[in-house]
């Protein structure tokens, strides 16, 4: 009998796929400390960002992915940016403008009409600063220089396909991020909290389907 369930044939579907998205987004009012060395802690309790989601350089989430029947591995890297707007009297600016681009490996698993994932990764941070009028230097975000990997990510989603071909699909999801990150600024970093839910919609398409005997 051992045997035989060895020999049983399990036919499965494989594929990788593709899927490029935007969509509109909601940022936590979470404390914001500023370390600069000489000078003590700016803290702000409730730091309010608005993000512009829908304008240059606009909000994008771009995943590839990798399917093994119901189950995924996967890549995906979300553009996020934001500006504060309760500046206290020491910071003159502070936002990411180019980029709180987070970058994330996710296990999804299809549970009907639907897909669950969770994943884990950190962020290559672009910031821009004037902190008690002290600028922070900065690449134009076309360039590296600028960014810094910091922080850690935590991912949770939801996602429905909308099936259009074999080949072509809509996704729509439900997303929200949780990361904590030290963004540079002159002599020190602010420390940030960052809870954003983001709804996405965009295309995707499917390649290299086969069915693998397991």
């Amino acid at each position: 009998m051992f045997c035989a369930a060895f020999s049983s044939v399990i036919q499965a579907q494989t594929h990788w796929s593709f899927e490029l998205q935007f969509g509109v987004v909601h940022s936590l009012d979470l404390p914001l400390t500023f370390h600069q060395k000489g000078f003590s802690d700016i803290k702000i309790h409730k730091a309010d960002f608005y993000s512009e989601p829908l304008m240059d350089p606009p909000y994008w989430d771009w995943r590839f992915t990798k399917w093994f029947k119901n189950k995924s591995i996967e890549f995906e890297a979300i553009h996020h940016k934001f500006y504060l707007i309760n500046l206290p009297a020491e910071v003159q600016r502070f936002g990411v403008s180019h980029g709180y681009n987070m970058m994330m490996f996710n296990h999804g698993r299809r549970f009907g009409k639907y897909i669950l994932r969770a994943g884990a990764g950190s962020a290559l941070v672009h910031g821009e600063s004037t902190v008690r009028g002290m600028v922070y230097r900065e690449g134009s975000g076309f360039d590296i220089y600028g960014y810094r990997l910091r922080g850690v990510v935590i991912h949770l989603a939801a996602a429905r396909q909308i099936r259009m071909s074999k080949t072509f699909f809509m996704n729509t999801e439900l997303k929200v991020n949780a990361a904590a990150a030290n963004i540079p600024i002159v002599n020190g970093h602010a420390r940030m909290n960052v809870v954003v839910f983001q709804f996405i919609l965009g295309p995707g398409f499917n390649w290299a389907v086969r069915n693998e005997e397991l």
